[in-house]
């Protein structure tokens, strides 16, 4: 019981502050208050500045965030998008399994680290990770396959139908026409897509942008008003881009580099070649990797609604890439290779997080026994 108990539960990284990935935490990221937790093998950064000013623009034409971003509670989001080796436990639990018990409105991926294997049941389907193919990113997600995503993690990754199909999201409200899926998480929901303020807030706001105490706004999620150069990471130079300067000084793989090198493919690069380049509260490839979903719905004039979508830009080149106010919006049932996302949760209790630390040193101790 006490591997199950720390393995389920969130551990500060306070007491290591090297997550799993071997990226540390950097000093914009602990200035911030952005303290690492893992929990089901994900790692969350805290999102605390409760009752933040919400960004009120630039001056910037088009500027769809201006009014949001706001948030008066505590909450966690991921480190990283959802990678190969977390995509990849869900879809086994979720393919291999007989073919008249399938969960619906799930399709495997074309973008991302894995590659197929024997399945363990007839009829199922099932998948592995190469080494080193852990951290890619994985695009094809539709803003459905997410919010089923969400149910697994909280029901604990049971393997259960049901499982699957609530939770977080009522999968029954999934459906063509009117009315729309399910709007917003259900009420007890421990992991969940995030809003647009919530995705915004961790992408772009800084508690200690003016000064100690003196929050303020980041035009781009680089922590930085200035847009950052997009090309491969450095490690992939030799070759690349010759003649470009802007290859030595890339810092994100926004999805607009594989234009100007088209040579490379951007799900090659695994999520957190860029360490140095991170939000405010210490969050990687926001600007790079896929193009996020949220939980948001935008409804216009005539239009069926659609779910904002915000991050890394594929299509509109360097000059939008992940600017503030530069989202998209697209059909919740859309699995195209750009789409993918990054994950929200509570904060856990603080008597959930002390039960974890003792259960974590008792550990240690039989362990070293």
């Amino acid at each position: 019981m006490g591997v199950v108990g720390v393995t389920l539960c969130a551990v500060s990284a306070l007491a290591n502050p090297i997550p799993p990935s071997g990226i540390p935490l950097t000093p914009t990221a602990i200035a911030s208050g952005g303290q690492i937790t893992v929990d089901h093998g994900i790692e969350f950064v805290t999102i605390g500045a409760v009752g933040n000013a919400p960004w009120m623009g630039d001056g910037t034409p088009q500027d769809r965030a201006i009014g949001r971003g706001g948030v008066n509670y505590e909450y966690r989001i991921g480190r990283f998008e959802v990678t190969t080796e977390q995509w990849v436990e869900f879809y086994n639990a979720a393919f291999d399994r007989p073919a008249d018990d399938r969960i619906p409105h799930l399709i495997p991926s074309d973008h991302w680290g894995a590659v197929g294997t024997a399945p363990t049941v007839p009829g199922g389907q099932r998948w592995r990770v190469p080494d080193g193919n852990e951290y890619r990113a994985v695009g094809d997600i539709s803003w459905r396959m997410a919010a089923i995503y969400c149910n697994w993690l909280h029901n604990d990754k049971a393997t259960n139908r049901e499982a699957f199909l609530s939770g977080a999201y009522d999968v029954s409200t999934f459906a063509p026409g009117s009315p729309p899926d399910q709007e917003t998480r259900s009420p007890g929901a421990r992991f969940f897509i995030p809003t647009w303020d919530e995705w915004l807030k961790a992408a772009h706001y800084d508690p200690n942008k003016n000064g100690q105490d003196q929050g303020g706004w980041w035009k781009f999620s680089t922590t930085s008003d200035v847009i950052p150069l997009i090309g491969p990471p450095p490690s992939w130079l030799p070759g690349a881009g010759i003649g470009d300067d802007r290859t030595g000084d890339a810092e994100v793989n926004a999805g607009g580099w594989w234009q100007i090198y088209p040579q490379f493919n951007v799900f090659d690069v695994p999520l957190g070649s860029y360490p140095t380049v991170q939000s405010p509260w210490g969050l990687l490839d926001v600007a790079g990797g896929t193009n996020e979903w949220t939980e948001s719905i935008v409804v216009g004039p005539g239009a069926p609604p659609e779910r904002v979508v915000d991050g890394s830009w594929w299509f509109d080149g360097p000059p939008t890439s992940d600017r503030i106010g530069a989202s998209g919006t697209q059909f919740a049932n859309v699995s195209i290779f750009q789409y993918g996302f990054r994950i929200a949760a509570v904060v856990p209790s603080p008597s959930s997080v002390m039960v974890c630390a003792v259960g974590l040193v008792l550990f240690t101790h039989r362990r070293r026994r």
